[in-house]
Parts: C-alpha cells; sequence; structure tokens
C-alpha cells in the first residue's frame, strides 16, 4: 500500500507505542513498535510469511501433537494395554513427531513398517495399531478436523518372526504333578489345573470355587501396576468372563484353604491380592527346589545420614520356567483328552479359534504317537499283505 507519512494507516496508542492492526490470512494481526519503521517491517515480514503459514495450516497439527493426546486416552486404558502401546507411541513420535499430519504418507509409514522387520509379529501389529489410532484422533477432534488416515491402507510387513509359545516340558509337567500337595506348587497347580491368565488365576477367591459342583468361576482379574495389585471386575478379555472345571488334583491342592474366609485369594492365602514381588518369590521358590531357577546378583546404593554412600549386593532366583507356559499345556490337554473346538474355546477364554490354531496348539509327542496309531487303526491293513503276480 502506497504511503505519503510513515506513519499513515498507523495508530499512535497512550503510552507512546505505534500499532497497526490488519487482517491478513484472515486473521487479525497487531504489530507495535516505538518506531513507525519497525511496525510497518513487522507487518510486511508477516505479510510474506503468509503464504508458509497457510501452507502449515492446511498440513494440519505436527505428528507429535496428536500423539500427545492420545497417549492421555492409553494412560487411561488397563496397565497392560499400556506397557504395549507407550512404546510405540515413543518410536512413532521418534519417527514423524515434527511432520505435519497431512505431510504424512501412507509410503512413509510403510516404510517405518519395514524398517521394523526384525522385530516380533505382534510388536508390529501393536505399531500399526497405534498409528491408526492416532490419525483417528485426529480426524474425530472436532479443533483439528483431519481427514486422512494413510495408516489404514498400509499392511504390516510379511515375513515377520512369529514365534510359537511352547508348553513346559514333560519333566516340567511331571514335577508339578509328583509336588502337587506341597504348599510351594500351588501356583503351578493353578496354572496346570485351570489353564488361566496370570492376573485371572491372582483373581481367584474361595468364594469363586463350587466345591460341590466342581467349578470354577472366573469373573474378576488383577492388574498389576509395579508392585502393586488392583482389582478389576471381568476377566482379561470379555470372553474370559466364564466358567471352568475344577480338577481333583487342584481340589485336593487347596483343602487346607478350605475352612479359610470365603473371600481369601487362593494364591497368597489372605483377604488382599499378591503383590507383584511376592508372587515372583513364589514361584521362583517352587521352582528353585527342582533346577529350574537362576541366580540373579544386583547391586542397589543408598546415601547415610553422615553423607557417605553405602552399597548393598542383592541375590534372589528367578524361574526359568514361565507361567503361561502352563495355559499351553493345559490347551495341549484340550486337546489330547478329544474336547470339541467349540468348548474348548470358552474354557481358555478366547473369543475364537485362532489363539489356538496359531499360538497355543502345540504337537507333543504322544499326541503325534496317539494320532499314528488311530491312524494305522483306521488303515486296517491285512495280516498277510498280497503279494504282487511276477
Amino acid at each position: 500500500m502506497s504511503r505519503h507519512k510513515i506513519t499513515d494507516g498507523l495508530h499512535q496508542r497512550a503510552d507512546g507505542r505505534w500499532e497497526r492492526k490488519e487482517k491478513i490470512n484472515g486473521k487479525m494481526r497487531w504489530f507495535s513498535s516505538m518506531e513507525p519503521a519497525e511496525v510497518w517491517k513487522k507487518r510486511d515480514a508477516a505479510i510474506a510469511a503468509g503464504p508458509e503459514e497457510k501452507a502449515k495450516e492446511n498440513a494440519g497439527p505436527t505428528f507429535d501433537e496428536v500423539a500427545d493426546i492420545y497417549k492421555g486416552r492409553v494412560m487411561e486404558m488397563k496397565y497392560g494395554t499400556q506397557r504395549s502401546y507407550l512404546p510405540a507411541i515413543k518410536r512413532a513420535v521418534k519417527a514423524f513427531g515434527k511432520k505435519h499430519m497431512r505431510e504424512i504418507e501412507p509410503y512413509m509409514i510403510s516404510e517405518f513398517l519395514q524398517s521394523m522387520a526384525s522385530s516380533a509379529k505382534t510388536t508390529v501389529s501393536n505399531q500399526k495399531t497405534v498409528l491408526n489410532a492416532i490419525f483417528q484422533t485426529w480426524i474425530e477432534s472436532p479443533v483439528w478436523r483431519g481427514d486422512r488416515n494413510p495408516a489404514k491402507i498400509v499392511s504390516i510387513p510379511r515375513g515377520l518372526k512369529h514365534t510359537k509359545r511352547e508348553p513346559p516340558t514333560d519333566d516340567q509337567v511331571k514335577i508339578v504333578k509328583d509336588h502337587y500337595l506341597d504348599l510351594d506348587a500351588l501356583p503351578a497347580v493353578v496354572f496346570l489345573c485351570t489353564g488361566e491368565r496370570r492376573g485371572e488365576a491372582c483373581g481367584i477367591q474361595l468364594r469363586d470355587i463350587d466345591f460341590e459342583k466342581k467349578t470354577i468361576s472366573i469373573t474378576k482379574h488383577i492388574d498389576h501396576k509395579g508392585n502393586q495389585p488392583y482389582v478389576l471386575d471381568g476377566a482379561k478379555t470379555p470372553a474370559g468372563v466364564r466358567k471352568i472345571p475344577l480338577l481333583k488334583m487342584l481340589e485336593e491342592s487347596l483343602e487346607p484353604l478350605r475352612e479359610l474366609p470365603p473371600k481369601t485369594y487362593i494364591l497368597g492365602g489372605g483377604p488382599k491380592p499378591l503383590t507383584t514381588s511376592r508372587y515372583n518369590r513364589m514361584w521362583a521358590n517352587f521352582w528353585h527346589k527342582y533346577g529350574y531357577a537362576t541366580q540373579l546378583c544386583y547391586e542397589s546404593k543408598s546415601k547415610l545420614a553422615n553423607g557417605k554412600i553405602k552399597k548393598y549386593t542383592h541375590k534372589e532366583w528367578k524361574a526359568t520356567v514361565c507361567a503361561h507356559q502352563f495355559r499351553h499345556e493345559y490347551v495341549c490337554m484340550l486337546a489330547e483328552a478329544e474336547i470339541p473346538e467349540a468348548i474348548a474355546i470358552q474354557i481358555v477364554g478366547h473369543a475364537n479359534a485362532k489363539m489356538i490354531h496359531e499360538v497355543y496348539m502345540s504337537l507333543k509327542p504322544k499326541m503325534i504317537e496317539d494320532t499314528r496309531a488311530k491312524l494305522n487303526a483306521l488303515i486296517s491293513m491285512p495280516t498277510t499283505p498280497t503279494k504282487t503276480p511276477t
């Protein structure tokens, strides 16, 4: 705009500063300074930067801004979900942090997932889930009003390693069976005879067990956050709320607890669920007896009243067999017992057969041998084979 005097178009305030008010790129802006020339300099710079600012506005918020909102939602989810999703959010922000949402193309997401090809399939799948959720957060925001989700149309890479969960060894199962009346064996017996996840097993109370009808009701689970247990209604999944059979081995091992109050947790034998540390000690103590534990050593420091630092050496046992392996053993037992798949799915608390087929089911040597015997019986070869005429 043409100006006869440098102060044309400016307003001098009571404090002596010169000011200009002007609408630039649809937004009202104010520029002020003690020097009129400086006011015009600021105004001209804003006009020059207009196209770039408009482009950024059109590109949407930065990825890390939206990811931060989604992270807040994840922090309200179950602790187990947080442990899976929070690292995925961190990786995504590292990859796309300062990029604007509309700048992120499907090929970028595909390349990012390809860079994780050495990770487990579950890890990459969780990463894609998180990316999809971050873009959905942008789309559903009444402020940002995003309009595209490139993560939704990208497939996870093929050929990712998919580690099959293995059941415990025959020797480990035998140890539990041979020593099921040992009080230290109770956690292992519970897992072997119920096939429950840790949180669900830790949530079983005496009142959940019907000793007459020989059933156990799974209606809640324990969510451990750090060392502290939190009782949550329902099982880990909706399909997990169910009744399962009370096996004789577990019934006999619970005999010492039968006279305790109904609200007693069978793992721990008290009115409160086990803490993480106490559960780990119970599990390790049993397996240490039979050679399935390793000793860990670590140091800690503390500052004394005199200002000196004292070092402490700690030693503890860690079991080399995982409790969740007995969930896989339980599925194998269901298969060996020829329990129909539809019933087995409900007993183990899965919504469908996919987990049984792809993760838990393991062909044990005895199952293969039984199959061989049954197939031989079906073939029914004649005692004396007929010779081919020469």
